[in-house]
């Protein structure tokens, strides 16, 4: 179960990042994310437009971070060869908060992020 489906990302959301093969992947992850964000309150019959918003977002900076950080090289030099590594932990943490921040952009106002204070 995703909160998106391909039609809406590309229909909706005017999305183009994102293939239609790669899509249920990313929307899965995302979905996932959002689940652990909402505490479940998401009902899967009853979908918010803005937690189907979120879902493309968030699929979306999850396929980039993907691509971008796969090999982990952040610089290379040819002459007189030299290599320059991404640290993983610093971008696995600025990928976290880019993802929390899109949660927080499409939710912060639904009440589905309240922790019950």
């Amino acid at each position: 179960m995703t909160y998106a489906d391909y039609a809406y990302y590309t229909d909706t959301y005017k999305g183009a990042v994102l293939d239609a093969a790669s899509f249920p992947l990313y929307a899965q992850k995302a979905t996932q994310n959002i689940i652990l964000h909402t505490f479940g309150r998401i009902p899967e019959n009853n979908v918010p437009e803005a937690a189907k918003m979120c879902c493309c977002e968030l699929a979306e900076e999850m396929y980039k971070h993907e691509k971008e950080y796969a090999g982990n090289i952040a610089s290379e030099k040819v002459g007189e060869y030299s290599v320059t590594y991404t640290d993983q932990e610093k971008s696995e943490s600025v990928f976290k908060g880019k993802c929390v921040s899109i949660i927080y952009k499409w939710l912060a106002l639904t009440g589905l992020l309240y922790r019950g204070c």
